[in-house]
């Protein structure tokens, strides 16, 4: 049996959601305050609402450890709420006390989902708060309490029409006022009483499953109809529930004889927007059907065209397709998710390698409204945390060496996105010292990464040498690089997401890497196009231009076993998929010469036929494939046609970068 009881292993999920969306609101305010050095009003505040919180919401799911840790850390910022509106000079001792205090909680979350999950001990943690408590505490008279204020009749005071003319006792329930998820609070309270009421009704209702439900609670209070043969009982439980702040009775009804009964007219139906919180293993759920009703539609269509059922294909099945179309839009949709929800992160990781390393560092976010698929999002956060600790441990100089460069003492690392047409773009950049062509080229040797002579790489090949396994320019261990363990890390993670990195860089004006990743991993608008008996296809937003091979023959040059044609007055290379792939036959005169361009390459490539353009699924290369096949091939995936065959999916990025090194597959 797991550390969690019955009701609380119910509830987990919800308490997981609510802690994780507090932590991240408390890692914000003490990054934004340990920056200003300086406690506003308003942020000691919040800190204590997030502690008070989690220390009920931990005490209910039985967690005393937690609850304990944050009941003391709400202790402390309970005083500094009644010694001041302000704190100014911020001592560093406290930021590091809440900042551990920060990481205790995140990894008590994370752990929680294991089976044999037991709390870890927090016994320091509070000695310490405990202690700062008690140094920043004056000595305290005892002071009589305030009696309570009567409270006044309100509008909000108003009993549901649905509940005033039924029997039973009728109760009105405020919460403490910040509590947040209100519908959840007053979920668990009803659980507790079910069990002693014959009758039991709320308003508003559907509490478990409607979170719009908490604005209403919040605003009016929840309202209680019961019937009970232990009414006092009930009034006892319904009084000492968490984060109930007040309990009274407004009505208490007899049923009355049959005959005085009048029939009640029904209550109109007022709905409202509201917001779901749906996790996200059903919306995989969904996605997956969709994407199979997609292969699906694709088959039949197929079948209806060869067996020449066209008005049946262009009627009933045009409308089926663009429904399945709408429903797999529809659940992107609801998976699309603000890329900046990774910012916080960035600088908490920011934050603890800049003290490590006794380096200033000033983080800039430019992410606007971007959103992209949560899956994506995921993806990127840890290729994004690498290179954050890379750009400080790497680019970055010390404030000694910036001044003596004549720079400012304090570094820049720039977060940036940009959308492009089914695509996003992430970059991460830093004003630091740049990356060593030499020395990068001097450990790819000693390290026997050199495929060919020094002098034949371009500066561009040199530079994805970082991306190689095991590479790295650190002399020394440190924390966080001289392992070779790092930036091919990042490169594994964007293939597994269908995407890229670039690499720019300037000695002693610092480097940019950008992340070029899907909007979505679930399906693409593609091209697909024959080539001998092979079909392939290739992202729409790639494909710009189609020229006839027959016309432009006389613009193809060879050139060190690769072919290039002219196309705006340039040189570009054009990859024959024959000849790249050792196919057999000639690419007939009526084949199609595509002309894509990505984020960082460009060129031709040639097809036999082209077939459609159209949204498809592609499906990840299977792990017997190995983690090199994609670079070694520039084959990303594969999709299945309408007619049941199999459809190469291209990374044209990947193939031209193998192309201009020629590589042949072979």
């Amino acid at each position: 049996m797991g550390f969690f009881d019955a009701d609380a292993e119910e509830m987990l999920e919800v308490y997981l959601l609510e802690a994780k969306q507090l932590t991240e609101q408390l890692s914000a305010v003490l990054l934004d305050t340990e920056k200003k050095n300086t406690f506003a009003k308003e942020d000691i505040h919040s800190i204590f609402r997030v502690m008070h919180t989690i220390k009920s919401s931990s005490a209910m799911m039985g967690l005393k450890q937690l609850s304990s840790l944050a009941h003391k850390v709400e202790d402390l910022f309970s005083q500094l709420r009644e010694q001041q509106e302000v704190m100014k000079a911020v001592p560093q001792e406290l930021f590091d006390l809440l900042f551990a205090v920060l990481d205790y909680i995140e990894d008590e979350l994370e752990r929680m989902v294991q089976p044999d999950y037991a709390p870890a001990d927090a016994k320091d943690l509070e000695e310490n708060a405990a202690a700062y408590l008690s140094r920043i505490s004056p000595v305290q008279d005892e002071v009589p309490d305030e009696p309570e204020e009567e409270v006044q009749e309100t509008d909000n005071d108003v009993i549901p029409a649905g509940m005033a003319t039924k029997n039973g006792v009728i109760v009105k329930i405020l919460f403490e006022e910040g509590c947040r998820m209100e519908n959840v609070r007053a979920f668990m309270l009803i659980r507790q009483i079910k069990g002693m009421c014959s009758v039991l009704e709320t308003d508003p209702q559907d509490l478990e499953h409607s979170p719009g439900s908490s604005g209403i609670i919040s605003e009016q209070g929840l309202f209680i109809r019961f019937e009970s043969e232990c009414k006092e009982k009930v009034l006892e439980v319904l009084e000492r529930g968490l984060f109930v702040d007040k309990c009274r009775v407004m009505q208490e009804r007899r049923p009355v004889p049959e005959e005085e009964r009048r029939p009640e007219p029904e209550a109109s139906e007022s709905r409202e927007v509201e917001f779901l919180s749906v996790r996200s293993d059903r919306l995989d759920h969904l996605q997956n059907l969709a994407r199979e009703m997609l292969i699906q539609m694709m088959s039949l269509e197929n079948q209806l065209e060869s067996g020449g059922m066209d008005d049946i294909r262009e009627g009933p099945v045009h409308q089926i397709e663009r429904l399945v179309g709408e429903v797999e839009r529809t659940v992107m949709e609801m998976r699309m998710v603000p890329v900046e929800r990774i910012v916080p992160r960035l600088r908490r990781i920011l934050r603890d390698i800049c003290r490590d390393e006794d380096k200033e560092v000033e983080f800039i976010s430019n992410c606007g409204d971007i959103e992209a698929d949560k899956s994506v999002v995921d993806y990127v956060s840890e290729a994004l945390i690498h290179l954050i600790r890379n750009a400080v441990d790497h680019g970055i100089e010390s404030p000694d060496e910036r001044a003596a460069a004549g720079k400012d003492r304090r570094g820049r690392v720039t977060f940036s996105v940009e959308s492009t047409v089914g695509e996003v773009l992430i970059s991460i950049a830093d004003d630091g010292r740049g990356l060593d062509l030499e020395k990068i080229c001097r450990k790819a040797k000693e390290k026997g990464m050199l495929t060919k002579p020094v002098e034949e790489y371009s500066r561009q090949e040199i530079l994805d040498l970082i991306l190689q396994p095991g590479f790295s320019t650190r002399d020394d261990v440190t924390e966080y690089s001289g392992r070779g363990v790092g930036m091919d890390v990042v490169k594994n993670v964007l293939e597994s997401a269908g995407g890229n990195i670039f690499i720019e860089s300037e000695n002693g004006r610092g480097s940019t890497f950008t992340l070029a990743v899907p909007l979505t991993l679930a399906t693409m608008e593609c091209i697909r196009f024959r080539v001998g008996e092979y079909r392939f296809s290739m992202p729409a937003r790639y494909v710009y231009q189609f020229l006839k091979y027959g016309e432009n023959k006389k613009n193809i040059q060879e050139s060190h076993g690769c072919s290039y044609i002219l196309y705006e007055n340039r040189m570009v290379p054009m990859i024959d998929l024959r000849k790249f792939y050792r196919l057999d036959g000639e690419a007939p005169d009526t084949s199609m010469i595509v002309y894509v361009r990505g984020t960082d390459k460009e060129g031709c490539i040639l097809a036999d036929r082209m077939y459609e353009q159209k949204r498809i699924v592609v499906k990840q290369l299977p792990s017997l494939f190995g983690v090199d096949f994609r670079r070694k091939t520039g084959v990303s995936g594969m999709s299945i046609m309408g007619n049941g065959k199999v459809c190469t999916a291209l990374d044209l990025e990947m193939l031209f970068g193998l192309y201009e090194k020629g590589n042949i597959w072979n």
